[in-house]
């Protein structure tokens, strides 16, 4: 026993051996995929360039002019303009770097032109070579055929770094532009904008001698002393509490929002919520719910809130704060980049970020956005569907560290491809790396080309306080962000939660609309006191009624049939497609055959997986509503592999 205790003890240090090794080998692998990628360009004008090599790699450039045709929304800074300015905006650079040919099939400007041209593309069957389209499109192009597998496309020309990047939302943003095992999109990421920060004037807090706030109550304190003393100089009644704007909450970026009141109640609103069996209800119906917005009717009929909140716009919002009217307002930790304005107008103003309310244990809930805003989709039958991701590695990879100045000619009449791709963490990686940089343990010269940026930004902020200066806004806005913000972020417990994200379905578009209508006209009449806190209620059971009820269903099916495991939809699709079933009359023949579904699982397993997979949902509706009525216990043993 012993002997044989320790060949096991040998076999099992072995085995961690071996995967060292392999691990050592894989990381020397990648490190020398690195340099040689980085490397490539220059190998490719020495030696020669070739059209496998441009397939296959992110850089590599194209023997011959390729042309590429895409939908756009520019700055209106035309090719003609470029090269008469010798100005290298990105259709030039991407024309010499990799030798593509653009050719705009539509270039507008505003948001609403962009979405009329390619609803307009779609239903002509007619779309661009590339072109950005959100989710439902997404979905309507891939149903219709009209867009091309990318899966190896990505394999093989999306570089380390880019590859790197999309890992960091752990699947999640490949996931929702993946149909049947391929990937049909590349998609546009979403950062996480981090949890609520109450923005205020702390010189304002100074003339009154009031704490930093932890709790609702601290605020609601502050927000009072603002408006009863008047520390901004602006006259009786003409200073307002906390700016607002007329969504009120659900937004995860949440600029002007209330999210971490509702989050303080454990409210959810405008987001899908996994429950503890599994199962997904929409927040805003949450019984959570009507405890939170008991708090933000309470601060309007204060006069804690913007009284005319529903009346404004973001650029409203921010000449209150400009002007300095209010001095608070939620957003995240980027949210300095409203305020230079206000600086500008008045130099001694000193905003300050707060992480609040903190709930009884000191903790700070929020909840994650969506991390797929667009997707970048191509047209099938294109000749080159890589230029997509060589494309996006290019501008989000390989640009990233050439000189501001360059880079900024390159944005001049905005990218070609209308995304952006960023790692989840990005704030905080950005945070850690300058922070590192400001205490010496990183090399200025090691930083990329926009953290140099910023930190030479940070640091003359720093400078100009320590020689009695006033800094530079812009100066001013860096530093509040990444480094004050950033260690306020790493101090501050957290609890994150992720909303479940489903792609939009038929039945979501019929209902959805006026069920979003119904719930903004809800909270905005219990905020303002239009209705009762109790007309909440009724609120729900006529959403409900009103589709609230399928959708939710819906959302559920598609939930879990997202997350069943593999096996049991083979089981299922086994049982339901077996002749056997119609040839057992009793229930215990019945009975017996669940008991060998695991076996016939095995005997079907090469022809079920690779035939019936694809159209699983098809095969078991239709074999269900086969059965006869009276087979309800064997559809209820069926279900329980669902």
């Amino acid at each position: 026993m012993k002997q044989t205790k320790k060949i096991h003890q040998i076999c099992a240090w072995f085995l961690i051996l071996m995967v060292g090794i392999l691990q050592g080998c894989d990381r020397t692998t990648k490190e020398t995929e690195k340099v040689a990628e980085a490397s490539l360009y220059q190998e490719q004008e020495e030696e020669g360039l070739s059209w496998e090599t441009a397939a296959h790699t992110p850089f590599g450039k194209y023997p011959e002019p390729v042309a590429c045709t895409v939908g756009r929304k520019s700055n209106g800074y035309t090719l003609e303009q470029a090269l008469q300015d010798d100005v290298w905006t990105y259709q030039r650079f991407l024309a010499d770097f990799l030798n593509i040919e653009f050719t705009n099939a539509f270039d507008v400007q505003s948001e609403e032109d962009f979405q009329q041209k390619v609803s307009m593309a779609i239903v002509s069957g007619d779309i661009p070579d590339i072109i950005t389209v959100n989710g439902q499109q997404l979905l309507r192009l891939y149903e219709s055929g009209q867009i091309a597998d990318l899966t190896e496309a990505y394999e093989n020309c999306a570089s380390d770094h880019i590859k790197e990047i999309y890992d960091s939302y752990g699947g999640a943003c490949l996931d929702a532009a993946t149909f049947d095992e391929r990937l049909m999109a590349l998609p546009t990421t979403e950062m996480s904008h981090g949890p609520g920060v109450l923005w205020l004037r702390k010189d304002w807090m100074e003339k009154l001698n009031l704490p930093a706030p932890e709790t609702m109550e601290d605020i609601e304190q502050i927000l009072r002393r603002f408006i009863q003393e008047d520390p901004g100089g602006n006259g009786p009644g003409k200073t307002i509490g906390l700016v607002c704007s007329p969504e009120i909450a659900g937004d995860s970026g949440g600029l002007y929002m209330l999210n971490s009141v509702f989050t303080l109640y454990g409210a959810f609103p405008k987001q899908w919520m996994e429950q503890e069996d599994g199962s997904v209800a929409y927040g805003s119906i949450q019984p959570e719910m009507k405890n939170a917005l008991a708090e933000v009717a309470k601060l309007y009929q204060e006069g804690l809130l913007d009284q005319q909140f529903l009346l404004r716009t973001e650029e409203d919002c921010q000449e209150l704060l400009a002007e300095g009217i209010s001095g608070a307002f939620f957003g995240n930790y980027w949210s300095s980049e409203v305020l230079p304005e206000c600086l500008l107008k008045n130099p001694e103003a000193d905003w300050t970020p707060y992480i609040v309310p903190k709930d009884e244990n000191g903790y700070i809930t929020m909840f994650e956005g969506n991390p797929n805003s667009s997707y970048i989709v191509v047209r099938k039958g294109y000749s080159h569907p890589e230029v997509a991701i060589k494309m996006a590695s290019v501008q989000f990879d390989y640009v990233q560290d050439v000189e501001p100045e360059f880079k900024n000619q390159l944005n001049r009449d905005g990218m070609l491809l209308n995304m952006h791709i960023g790692y989840d963490d990005s704030f905080a990686r950005s945070g850690a790396t300058l922070d590192q940089a400001l205490r010496g343990e990183i090399q200025v010269d090691e930083l990329n080309a926009t953290h140099k940026s910023n930190f030479q930004k940070i640091t003359a902020y720093l400078q100009a306080l320590e020689e009695g200066e006033t800094p530079s806004p812009w100066d001013w806005q860096q530093y509040k962000s990444y480094i004050e913000a950033y260690h306020l972020y790493m101090e501050t417990p957290i609890k994150r939660v992720t909303p479940v994200f489903v792609r939009e379905t038929d039945i979501m578009r019929k209902y959805w609309p006026a069920l979003e209508e119904m719930e903004q006209e809800m909270m905005l009449r219990i905020v303002t006191g239009e209705a009762p806190l109790e007309a909440f209620d009724a609120f729900v059971e006529e959403w409900l009624d009103a589709g609230g009820d399928l959708v939710t269903g819906e959302v559920n099916r598609l939930h879990t049939q997202d997350n069943r495991p593999d096996s049991r939809r083979m089981v299922l699709a086994v049982c339901l497609l077996s002749d056997s079933y119609h040839s057992m009359n009793s229930k215990h023949k019945k009975g017996r055959y669940i008991k060998c579904m695991k076996f016939q699982c095995v005997l079907y397993f090469f022809y079920i997986y690779w035939r019936t997979f694809p159209v699983y949902n098809k095969i078991t509706e239709k074999q269900m509503n086969s059965l006869n009525e009276d087979d309800d216990e064997f559809k209820g043993q069926v279900q329980l592999y669902l």
